[in-house]
């Protein structure tokens, strides 16, 4: 087991049966700033992967920056909606290059990672993530739910997001479930 700062933060949610594996490119790096990060229990203004995943859950609203996360994160825990990152340590302010190979160099210990998890469904959160995770996951007998890139949930695609993984998960009618609708107002 990794001593990341990390690991100890997504083991405390860790599901005893993940039903759906969520896989990211690494944690942020927080440079000199607040680790964030999408297990820590308070809402960062920067927590594009958690807020798409909830939206794309039905499990909205958030609140603010600052705000607890620990009901949502719970909620997973109980649901078996889990995430894992390609790349333990944080790459996103390397080089494109470096990105690159760091992702190339991370596959085969995340797909035994995701294969040890045993999920019912495998989502990718982040384009060229599942550019070199598709198909050493098929390779290795996973259901990864999805055939393209969904884009990582910032800004302008978390919408784009919500109905990608929403589109993924709606021909499995267990992980379908996951998704929570609000009720219809109901008529006069």
């Amino acid at each position: 087991m990794s001593t990341d700062p990390y690991t100890p933060l997504r083991e405390r949610y860790r599901p005893r049966q993940v039903r759906l594996l969520l896989i990211g490119e690494s944690a942020p790096d927080p440079g000199d700033a607040e680790r964030r990060f999408f297990y820590n229990a308070t809402l960062h203004r920067h927590d594009n992967l958690f807020r798409g995943v909830v939206e794309a859950l039905g499990r909205g609203p958030l609140g603010r920056a600052g705000s607890d996360k620990s009901r949502w994160l719970e909620a997973f825990r109980a649901d078996g909606v889990f995430l894992i990152d390609l790349v333990q340590d944080p790459i996103d302010k390397r080089s494109r290059r470096e990105r690159a190979q760091a992702r190339r160099d991370g596959v085969s210990a995340c797909v035994e990672h995701a294969r040890a998890l045993k999920p019912v469904g495998v989502v990718v959160c982040h384009g060229p993530t599942f550019d070199v995770l598709a198909e050493p996951l098929r390779a290795a007998g996973l259901p990864l739910l999805h055939d393209q890139r969904i884009p990582f949930p910032l800004g302008n695609h978390r919408a784009r997001f919500t109905a990608m993984v929403g589109d993924a998960l709606a021909p499995c009618p267990e992980l379908r479930a996951l998704i929570h609708t609000p009720p219809h107002p109901t008529e006069p």
